[in-house]
Order: C-alpha cells, then structure tokens, then sequence
C-alpha cells in the first residue's frame, strides 16, 4: 500500500491492570510512531496504581487516545474485545501494556499490507535484561502461514496487523480460552484458508525483564482444559490434537507421551526442540 496515496486510520488497542510505570511507556511508543493516522484505544481492567488518572491525564494531552475502565476485573480477553468493538479504524494491531513499539511498526505494516492476506506480523525483539536483547526468528519459522500451521507452533507470536472488520467478524478473543487466547484467536482470523505473512524486520519488543509476571508455566489444569476446549470448539481430527499437543511442552505438572517430543521437534526444528527431545529421551532412559 502507498502510503501517499492511502492514510488510513489504524486502531491500536492496548488492555492493562496495574502496571502504569509500563503502561505509559507502551502509550508513548505508539503516540512516537512515524505513521500518525492512529485511534488509540486503552481498556483498564480495573487498576488500583493510579492509572485511571493517567489516562484521564494523557487523553487530554492526545485527542488520538480514548479509554475504557471496566466496572469489574474480567480479564484481558474482554479488555481486548470492548477495544475491537468500538474501534473505528479500518486496519487493528494490539500491544501489551509491558511491551513496546519500535517507532516505525505501524508504517512497515500499512506500507506493506495486501489484501490477499487476512493479516501480517513481524519478528521480536525480546530484552532479557535492560541493555540485552535478542531476536526471536528462528529458522524453523514461517513467512507465510496458515492456520494448520499454528497447530504446530505459535509462528505468529502475540499480535497482529489485520482489517478491523475481520476481528469483528469472529468476535474478537475468547475469554473462555484460559492459555492460547492469542493463538486461538489467529487461528480463526486465517480460518481454512486465509493467509498471514510474515514482515521480517524486529518492529516490536517484548520486555522480559521487568518483575512483573508474564506467563506462568505452572498452568497445568488450565493447560489441559483449554487444549481439550480447543479440540471441541474447532473440531480437530486426531492429528491435529496431536500438533496442537505440543504446545503443551513448555508447562509443568503435564506428562506428555515421547511421541509428543518428538513430533514438536519434527514440527519445529530448533535447538530448543532438539534438546527437549534429548533432555526426554535421557528421562525416559534412566526411568528403566
């Protein structure tokens, strides 16, 4: 898309609850974006950290920002869903209140957009520590995916750039999706036939390093019902269960089969699943 022969308005939604140090850098890293023609959208999920008054605060500073604050804490699903819903721009993107923007994300993706795709994304950049950062692309990873692919792995990542009719369309995020409402959610944007392509440059961070929680591994019981949810909701025959399986590897208190280890490696062929299937085979040696 030529950007000077096309502006169009791009919502950004952004859910938050209690992190309003992070929050407002999340904030300034979309109002410093070089593509201006933004609808910011914050959905506070009932904060108690003096957000309400930054947001009262920075919506008077940017006619671009409004914000919601909801009447009881119900999670980011329906944070995100109240912000799809009252969106008014023709293209949606998200971001995390503890991540950030690099200041030329939403160019690269309106510069890039076609409409062949039902949505694009780019790589990651994840700090680990305040001055060290890393990129998340791997060799194994797709530049154009489909949704049979985010069986096998999550190759999208957590947000992505979309026509806001199409979030509405599928109703945004499933709040009764306990882990994976990002993947989930992706999956029924590409539906059977419906394509995401891949930008490959790092035009977002994802901030490991804050002390903030980001995603618990011990979610064993939430794992298992939300996979099973998964299997019910979108019919999936005995090979896809056993793909989407494996995204199951990376939390405690789950036995998984060696069959499983070894698929993931099979699906995505990184060091990563190399050695779990090593560090497993070894497990399952010695437990003779």
């Amino acid at each position: 898309m030529n950007l000077e022969q096309s502006n169009p308005l791009v919502t950004v939604y952004i859910p938050t609850f209690n992190r309003v140090e992070l929050l407002k850098r999340a904030v300034d890293s979309v109002r410093k974006q070089t593509y201006k023609n933004l609808e910011i959208i914050i959905v506070d999920d009932c904060s108690k950290d003096g957000t309400h008054e930054y947001l009262e605060e920075i919506s008077k500073q940017d006619s671009r920002i409004q914000y919601f604050i909801k009447e009881k804490n119900s999670g980011a699903c329906i944070s995100r869903n109240i912000a799809i819903e009252n969106a008014k721009g023709k293209f949606i993107t998200g971001l995390d209140d503890d991540d950030y923007f690099m200041n030329n994300r939403i160019e690269e993706f309106v510069k890039n957009w076609d409409d062949k795709f039902k949505c694009i994304f780019s790589n990651l950049l994840l700090k680990k520590t305040e001055n060290t950062f890393r990129s998340n692309y791997r060799l194994a990873m797709k530049d154009i995916v489909r949704g049979e692919d985010l069986l096998k792995a999550n190759f999208i990542g957590n947000q992505i750039f979309t026509k806001s009719n199409y979030l509405k369309e599928i109703q945004g995020f499933d709040s009764k999706m306990q882990v994976w409402q990002d993947l989930e959610c992706w999956y029924r944007v590409l539906g059977k036939d419906g394509l995401g392509k891949r930008v490959k440059k790092e035009l977002y961070v994802v901030d490991m390093s804050h002390p903030h929680e980001r995603i618990s591994h011990n979610k064993g019981e939430k794992v298992l019902n939300t996979y099973l949810y998964f299997i019910e909701k979108h019919s999936l025959s005995i090979r896809q269960s056993e793909d989407l399986k494996t995204h199951m590897i990376p939390y405690k208190g789950i036995k998984l089969p060696y069959s499983t280890f070894i698929r993931k490696f099979m699906n995505y062929k990184t060091l990563g699943t190399f050695n779990l299937l090593i560090k497993n085979s070894l497990r399952v040696f010695w437990s003779k």
